[in-house]
């Protein structure tokens, strides 16, 4: 009988020790992928500003043109800026705070434009300033829904 009860103590214990790694197996694959996951939203935040800095740099030099020319281009130079935030607002972002970041921009660029069709330049906030400001605040709040 004593037998018995030994055999039965080793066999928890290796049932306890095999649920034991398979949990540490499990935890550690859980934080690799949760590692790699961060870098590629990481890397992907990063091509979305990059791509959206860009954008912003062609906008002031067209905002720039758009501002000193006379009434007659003036019109053609605005609806080359309508037209450059449709391109804004149809391009694909690679992460949520991209899209953030892109509806904000669009947001401020059909302000700036109308604040050009009514001569008021100086109501408009800078838009690169936006962009950094919604991506920053994107990341920032990222997995806080979860992390509760």
């Amino acid at each position: 009988m004593a037998e018995q009860k030994s055999n039965g103590r080793r066999a928890v214990i290796v049932v306890v020790g095999i649920a034991f790694l398979a949990s540490v197996t499990t935890l550690i694959l859980a934080l690799t992928a949760s590692h790699g996951a961060r870098q590629r939203d990481a890397a992907a935040i990063t091509a979305d500003g990059a791509d959206l800095h860009g954008v912003v740099s062609e906008w002031r030099a067209q905002v720039v043109r758009t501002e000193a020319a006379q009434p007659p281009a003036r019109e053609a130079m605005l609806d080359s800026l309508r037209k450059q935030a449709e391109t804004v607002a149809a391009w694909k972002p690679r992460t949520p705070c991209g899209l953030e970041a892109r509806d904000r921009l669009r947001a401020a660029m059909d302000t700036r434009i109308t604040s050009l069709l009514r001569n008021t330049p100086g109501t408009v906030t800078d838009e690169l300033s936006i962009v950094d400001d919604a991506l920053r605040t994107c990341s920032a709040q990222a997995g806080r829904d979860v992390e509760g």
